[in-house]
């Protein structure tokens, strides 16, 4: 295989990871809202399961950040 084609398929995989990163990262931010609400009460907000969704809703962002530089480099490579 040559290295453009291996590029491209690394590039497509990394796509599909992003959106589903991105997916991820909308249902954690998606839960957290539905966790917090307006007008609820402070002391009924579930703050422990908030927590973890923020957490992990935070590293799946950064994951994001690396798989978006990922990205940017192999099109800087293919010149697209």
């Amino acid at each position: 295989m040559s290295e453009r084609a291996e590029y491209m398929r690394q590039r497509e995989d990394l796509l599909l990871r992003r959106r589903n990163i991105e997916t991820e990262v909308r249902s954690h931010r998606d839960s957290i809202r539905a966790a917090l609400p307006l007008a609820g009460d402070a002391q009924d907000i579930e703050g422990e399961y908030v927590m973890r969704l923020a957490i992990t809703m935070n590293e799946r962002l950064a994951e994001l950040r690396g798989v978006n530089r990922k990205i940017a480099i192999l099109e800087r490579e293919l010149g697209l």
